[in-house]
């Protein structure tokens, strides 16, 4: 059920998503966040391509910086791609921290691979001790029947509570890509910055890296670990 928005309310949250549409405008292929990744890979081909043949051919490291700049020069400015870059890194930090854990623990055969690490409240804590974390803004501005986004870019997965908008910005749906508009500007309402993501996906690795410290200087072999249930 849509509910009234003060005045007030709009004139804070309209010219976010009026932002996020102008900054959208100039990536016309980016509609999703797959696409995004898509991009990302299409760049890579270029990269590929471009040191095809030289002594930087299998240079993985300067290859992967090589992407990064050729991404970064083309969204330069754009505050909202800019983001969605940072989201993406964050993402990209999360998911390999906990794929090299679930790696780790498949070879010393440690119960509880897939919960180790709860990425979701890492984010809620950081947000929260930050002043972030706007409830209210990020329900609101999908209820402003002047922008009518749940008509325009309609959610298909279920968010009723913050829990489940911050879950998903650390968990990409496999089913279902976000659109990257609405993304954004759900994170633009919440409060969410590029730092801050990239703060928490710094975490989140450090976080790994201490697990897996922490197994290594121990006697793994003398004795099965199990984890408490963490993410």
């Amino acid at each position: 059920m849509r509910k009234d928005i003060s005045e007030e309310t709009k004139k804070r949250l309209i010219p976010i998503y009026e932002q996020v549409e102008e900054d959208f405008s100039k990536f016309p292929n980016i509609k999703t966040t797959e696409d995004f990744f898509i991009w990302r890979e299409q760049v890579k081909n270029i990269v590929e391509d471009r040191v095809k043949g030289t002594d930087k051919q299998n240079d993985i490291n300067y290859k992967k910086k090589l992407r990064n700049k050729i991404i970064e020069d083309e969204i330069k400015g754009n505050s909202s791609l800019e983001l969605l870059n940072d989201w993406s890194k964050c993402y990209r930090m999360i998911d390999r921290a906990k794929g090299a854990i679930r790696t780790f623990n498949d070879h010393y055969g440690i119960d509880d691979k897939d919960h180790v690490i709860k990425a979701s409240t890492i984010l809620h804590k950081h947000l929260v001790s930050n002043g972030k974390a706007h409830t209210s803004d990020l329900f609101d501005i999908l209820q402003i029947r002047e922008l009518n986004l749940l008509v325009k870019q309609p959610i298909k997965r279920t968010i009723n509570t913050p829990y489940e908008f911050e879950r998903a910005i650390v968990k990409e749906d496999e089913s279902e890509a976000w659109s990257a508009p609405l993304f954004v500007t759900l994170l633009r309402a919440y409060g969410v910055e590029g730092e801050d993501l990239l703060t928490v996906g710094r975490k989140v690795e450090a976080l790994g890296k201490s697990y897996i410290n922490n197994i290594n200087n121990s006697n793994v072999s003398s004795k099965k670990y199990v984890y408490t249930k963490r993410g």
